[in-house]
């Protein structure tokens, strides 16, 4: 048996949960790719270390969630507002 430490676990192992995997990766991809463009067309040097950590996070994050198992089962109830993570 294994043991959720966060919220996101949790929704993760739901109903649903790959599709909320799939589309919290993409948006991780868009957000280095945005990150990633902008540092490309010119930053502040005292800027880029900070920006270029974040394309890295974010980089990390779509690969750690890309190989999250998550439920593959569609949810049960049609999906409310979107909650913050």
């Amino acid at each position: 048996m294994t043991t959720a430490l966060t919220d996101l676990e949790t929704r993760l192992a739901a109903p649903g949960g790959a599709a909320l995997r799939d589309a919290l990766a993409a948006r991780a991809a868009r957000m280095e790719a945005t990150l990633r463009t902008r540092m490309a067309e010119g930053l502040p040097r005292q800027n880029f270390p900070v920006w270029r950590d974040i394309a890295e996070a974010a980089a990390a994050a779509s690969a750690v969630l890309a190989s999250w198992p998550a439920n593959e089962a569609p949810p049960a109830d049609p999906p409310g507002p979107a909650q913050p993570l």
